[in-house]
């Protein structure tokens, strides 16, 4: 039994952006699995991707290919609530620019 002293922390959350969901969608099934590993890797290390500066501030973004395809993917982590919010992913074309328009709108 565990000691009641010690609370166990509860689990890291992840978030999905409306946004999100439907980019993942578009994807081919093999870059979708891609996308679900990266994930996987963000909630094992939320710091692991690159912060961004000026109006993306507070974005951190994971770059990673599938095949010759590079992608971005692109989050936020809220570490007071230990959640990591998934905002997008696709390829770099545009992406920073719609990423921000997005943001804006939110």
């Amino acid at each position: 039994m565990p000691d009641p002293k010690q609370t166990p922390s509860p689990a890291r959350q992840v978030l999905q952006a409306p946004r999100f969901a439907k980019s993942k969608r578009r994807l081919p099934q093999v870059a979708q699995l891609k996308v679900d590993e990266a994930v996987r890797g963000i909630l094992r290390d939320p710091l692991s991707g690159e912060p961004k500066v000026g109006a993306l501030r507070g974005v951190r973004v994971v770059k990673f290919k599938v095949g010759p395809l590079p992608l971005l993917l692109a989050y936020q982590f809220d570490e007071k609530r230990d959640l990591i919010e998934v905002l997008d992913v696709g390829p770099h074309e545009n992406f920073y620019r719609d990423l921000q328009k997005y943001l804006d709108a939110r």
